[in-house]
């Protein structure tokens, strides 16, 4: 069903025309921040007037989601660039840098609203909801649980480290908006301590999901190790090839929606230099139609060779 509904708003702004990782990024982007500002204005009103630290929380919460997806919007313009001289593979690398951008925000904010449930809990003030309370939050639940949906299928469809990372944040919003309600229901007989925390709650898992962004994002500018599914299809879409022998010594180089592969094929030693070469690249052709947005290098070695030294 969500499937569907991806498709149709794929269809419906025209996303796969043009540069759809950029475009992909965007949707997502502008979409967020329309969302976000709604609900943060919604929660901020509504915590103002009930004198509740964890839905004035959450509010903020929201608006930290507006400025992430800012980032992430200007993350990807960067993302987007064409190569140059001083960066000839691109700025792909540069939509992992922004994640962590994001994340040292979201632990800041974290760590500020962890202080103020932690006074709200030794000191709790009385709050009150009704129902139109309650139908805020739920709305809020379901519209961040829409945008983590959106946020994460799009960013796997295009590959997208700041999608996922903010599909995430999605997540943890509609997870601490959850605690809220709680909180609230709980106050209502006689809980008065669990607003705070409640808002404690809440800002543990905005720094979790910070420190999960910059150890995804980290790791990738480290130079993550490919998957092993990724190295097995290059290995065995070059091993399918007329006249490979062996396949092995695979490298592979994320530097973001552009991927430098590099392998090892053993030929027959007595094959010509201009066969050779064109079996090459033939491999190469084959990686490429199979692993998207990837550029090959094939090492040639001589199978005789090996065998005889074996």
């Amino acid at each position: 069903m969500m499937e569907k509904m991806i498709d149709f708003l794929i269809r419906l702004f025209g996303l796969n025309k043009g540069n759809k990782f950029k475009k992909y990024g965007y949707f997502e982007g502008f979409l967020s921040i329309v969302l976000n500002v709604v609900l943060s204005a919604l929660k901020f009103v509504f915590g103002t007037l009930l004198n509740s630290i964890s839905l004035l929380a959450d509010a903020l919460h929201s608006l930290s989601d507006v400025i992430t997806s800012v980032i992430v919007v200007f993350g990807f313009k960067i993302s987007a660039k064409p190569p140059d001289e001083q960066h000839p593979f691109g700025h792909g690398r540069a939509e992992r840098i922004i994640s962590i951008v994001v994340a040292c925000l979201l632990i800041v904010v974290g760590f500020e609203f962890f202080k103020s449930g932690f006074e709200r809990f030794k000191n709790p003030v009385p709050i009150r909801s009704d129902a139109l309370v309650i139908a805020v939050l739920v709305g809020s639940i379901l519209a961040k649980e829409f945008l983590y949906q959106v946020s994460s299928r799009l960013g796997r469809r295009i590959n997208s480290a700041s999608l996922r990372a903010d599909a995430l944040h999605h997540r943890t919003d509609a997870i601490s908006t959850i605690l809220v309600l709680i909180g609230f229901v709980c106050f209502h007989f006689g809980l008065f301590s669990l607003d705070g925390l409640m808002g404690m709650a809440v800002a543990l898992i905005i720094v979790y999901a910070g420190i999960s962004i910059i150890v995804e994002a980290g790791n990738f500018l480290i130079g993550q190790a490919p998957s092993s599914s990724l190295v097995d299809k290059i290995k065995d879409t070059a091993a399918e090839c007329d006249g490979v022998n062996d396949v092995h010594h695979i490298h592979v180089h994320d530097y973001g929606g552009q991927l430098e592969v590099t392998i090892h094929v053993r030929m027959k030693s007595n094959i010509h230099l201009d066969d050779a070469h064109q079996k090459a690249c033939e491999v190469e052709d084959a990686i490429k139609r199979c692993v998207p947005g990837a550029e090959v290098t094939v090492h040639l070695e001589p199978y005789d060779e090996v065998e005889k030294t074996s």
